[in-house]
């Protein structure tokens, strides 16, 4: 592997925070914001990538220092046996969540989370059944009850609009 790759990467990474944090500047603010504002998640956001570069990058310094040359030995671990990581494993994810944030706003979110949860869980095979659809409703129920009654979140209901609205759920 290529020192010189990985501080590149780290370098694009820094860079990418710094634009994410210059582009949040100009989110125009609103007369009444909480008290973070409409920037702040870009600002963290920016920050970590910031910090996470310039960590990167002093680690491979620091390894220079201590193991000359450009390459240096592979890191990780090798695959589990019988779970090889795959090509296709990772562009099934990547699909499943596109489409789970394509549709999550039609199908809202106590539909669309535990399919999408089961998905995923499927695709990493996971095949039991009765689990996966365990884990995707408790998960969903918690964060629902968490972020939408707990902190006053909004999340899409899809076709439960009208009943939330109806039971007084929602004020939409």
């Amino acid at each position: 592997m290529d020192r010189r790759i990985d501080i590149a990467i780290s370098i694009a990474f820094i860079l990418f925070g710094i634009f994410v944090i210059l582009e949040a500047r100009t989110i125009k603010t609103p007369p009444f914001t909480d008290p973070i504002g409409p920037r702040g998640f870009f600002y963290a956001c920016g920050a970590i990538f910031i910090l996470g570069g310039i960590v990167n990058v002093a680690q491979r310094v620091r390894g220079w220092r201590l193991l000359p040359g450009h390459m240096v030995p592979a890191e990780g671990v090798a695959d589990e046996p019988g779970h090889p990581s795959s090509f296709r494993r990772a562009a099934l994810l990547a699909l499943v969540s596109l489409v789970y944030v394509l549709t999550l706003r039609s199908v809202g979110y106590l539909i669309g989370t535990p399919l999408y949860i089961m998905a995923g869980l499927w695709i990493l095979e996971q095949r039991n059944w009765l689990f996966n659809i365990a884990v995707g409703l408790v998960f969903t129920i918690f964060f629902y009850v968490l972020f939408a009654k707990g902190l006053s979140v909004w999340l899409p209901v899809g076709p439960f609009t009208q009943l939330f609205r109806d039971l007084g759920w929602i004020i939409l």
